[in-house]
């Protein structure tokens, strides 16, 4: 697909700069929490639903496997790019650090300490990457993050001991990794080993805390094949139930990939197979069926013209199926105009065939898959327009359809402690159709590289079984950005944007709405290109409220990020 529609329906980018916002996200991964064109509800670092308008369907997009997702996190049922491992490329030392702005540092200076407010859960990194020696270099790295940490009690009750590997937070995730690599003109290599921990969302709405010790990650690039290998040694605990069990876990992937010449012609393959095997002991609460799961796939694009392209990936197994493609072509237009018409299509029988197949709670067995497979149909339009030199606009609309959308069938709900809610029930399906439109309006202005403004827009209308819906996502979004560089050397980087209410149905007993609110995110950064030297600062959600945008999450609040970073 064009760059248009990839910006479109990527929800998990893991650049930190696009064309529609360039404030510095906390961590990678967490550019969700400034993504200007949809629904994005944060629950916790670990846990959130992300879904852009126009995307089709009514599920988070870290729900849905795809091969590009080979490198994230599996964190239950969904594939993240958080807490990443991904080795930073550029030779650099850097530091960062952060807090919710509840929580000033001098407070502890102006206040006695019986008044002092609850620490505001900061955010804390720092790491190296070695310049190569000889194609050799070696990487470290510690950051945990506990923004929207609310409920710090409740996980308190579930590990009496602390539970990171910095402060007192009990943080939602926290992961230390050191390692090494090679990289030259043919092979990028690395291995990585370090102690994480962390804390899972489940189908039941419950936190469970796990502590990976060790987890170890290897890699390798080589020619047109990619590997990936990870071991983990995962620790299950609740130690208000006196629970404890144990998950030794092998995971990767093995990837083919058509070369340079191959991508040059008109029909181009790449193969791949994912795994994950298990062992489990003790008190885990997830099963894997037959404590394993190969998922092999097969990709391949037929381009029989520069202007038409038709893309398909399919997998399948002895459990389940998976089928994405599309259909799109370039209608020859004027000179700087782009249209672009096209079809997708997504079915199977489950959205992430490589997740866990069952749940266990308080004596109950829960399905986390369906009966049935799920079909997702969708057509769009748009069109790109260069109207001069500095003006830029563009439009699209789209309509879809889905039939057998997964949701959870809730038998009842009961309490989890510190006035959190769980389920108990199955995954199912809603075997109706469901029907949505879209529509999204972009205009860009730009002067070189010193300065460049998005103004955007767009709604969607859905109709179906609404109830059903885990989430009921927003309807539309306005939204304004400005980048100025001034002298090569200080960036001003800010989006402004609204978003419309949102609904969580099925997490509680009666269902949260989630009011629509103003954004205003920022981030200053002074270079020093003399010394490789770049000092950055960020404020996150300035404007809006301090609400919770998940049951059973915390609360998302005004923060402050800062990073100093030096290159070598």
């Amino acid at each position: 697909m064009n760059s248009f529609v990839n910006k479109i329906i990527s929800a998990l980018a893991v650049a930190a700069v696009s064309v529609f916002a360039s404030v510095d996200p906390e961590m990678e991964g967490l550019e969700v929490v400034s993504r200007d064109d949809g629904t994005f509800l944060m629950g916790s670092p670990t846990f959130y639903f992300d879904r852009t308008l126009g995307a089709g369907g009514i599920h988070s997009e870290s729900e849905l496997w795809t091969p590009r997702k080979l490198h994230y996190r599996l964190l239950f049922n969904r594939m993240s790019v958080l807490p990443s491992w991904n080795p930073i490329e550029t030779p650099s030392v850097w530091m960062k650090t952060g807090n919710e702005l509840g929580d000033l540092i001098y407070q502890d200076f102006l206040t006695e300490v019986e008044s002092r407010p609850d620490n505001r859960t900061p955010i804390l990194e720092g790491g190296f990457r070695t310049p190569m020696i000889h194609g050799f270099w070696a990487t470290g790295r510690l950051f945990q993050d506990d923004h929207y940490g609310a409920g710090r009690g409740y996980r308190i009750s579930k590990t009496k001991k602390s539970f990171s590997h910095f402060g007192e937070n009990w943080p939602l995730f926290s992961s230390a990794y050191g390692g090494l690599g090679y990289t030259n003109d043919f092979v990028n290599a690395s291995v990585l080993a370090g102690m994480e921990y962390i804390w899972l969302f489940t189908e039941t709405s419950r936190w469970i805390p796990v502590l990976y010790k060790p987890r170890v990650e290897a890699r390798a690039d080589f020619w047109n094949f990619s590997t990936t290998l990870v071991y983990e040694n995962a620790e299950y605990r609740d130690d208000g139930k006196k629970e404890l069990g144990e998950r030794h876990e092998v995971n990767g992937s093995f990837v083919y990939t058509c070369g340079e010449k191959c991508k040059q012609g008109m029909l181009q393959l790449s193969a791949g197979l994912a795994f994950r095997f298990v062992d489990d002991d003790g008190v885990v609460y997830t099963e894997l069926k037959d404590d394993r799961v190969l998922w092999p796939f097969l990709e391949m694009r037929f381009k029989p013209m520069n202007q038409l392209k038709f893309d398909v990936m399919f997998g399948v197994n002895d459990r389940d199926w998976l089928v994405q493609d599309s259909l799109e072509y370039q209608v020859p237009a004027f000179e700087k105009m782009n249209v672009t018409v096209g079809f997708k299509n997504i079915a199977g029988t489950r959205l992430n065939p490589i997740a866990d197949t069952r749940e266990f709670f308080d004596g109950d067995t829960v399905s986390l898959t369906a009966n049935g497979h799920m079909n997702l149909l969708q057509g769009y339009v748009g069109i790109e327009d260069t109207l001069t030199n500095f003006l830029g606009v563009g439009v699209r609309g789209s309509f879809w359809a889905e039939y057998g959308a997964e949701t959870f069938d809730v038998k009842e709900f009961v309490d989890d402690g510190e006035n959190y809610t769980a389920r108990h029930g199955d995954v199912g399906r809603i075997n109706s159709w469901i029907k949505g439109v879209t529509g999204e309006l972009w205009l860009n202005l730009w002067y070189k590289e010193m300065f460049k403004f998005t103004a955007l827009t767009g709604f969607e209308r859905i109709d179906g079984n609404q109830k059903r819906f885990e989430v009921n996502p927003a309807e539309f979004f306005v939204a304004f950005n400005a980048d100025w560089l001034i002298k090569r050397s200080f960036r001003i980087s800010h989006s402004i944007r609204y978003r419309s209410d949102a609904e969580w149905n099925l997490r509680s007993r009666d269902p949260l709405v989630v009011k629509g609110d103003w954004f205003w995110d920022v981030t200053f950064e002074q270079r020093f290109p003399k010394y490789a030297i770049s000092l950055a600062g960020t404020l996150v959600q300035v404007l809006g409220k301090e609400v919770v945008e998940t049951p059973n999450g915390g609360y998302s609040r005004f923060r402050f990020v800062c990073t100093a970073k030096k290159a070598f």
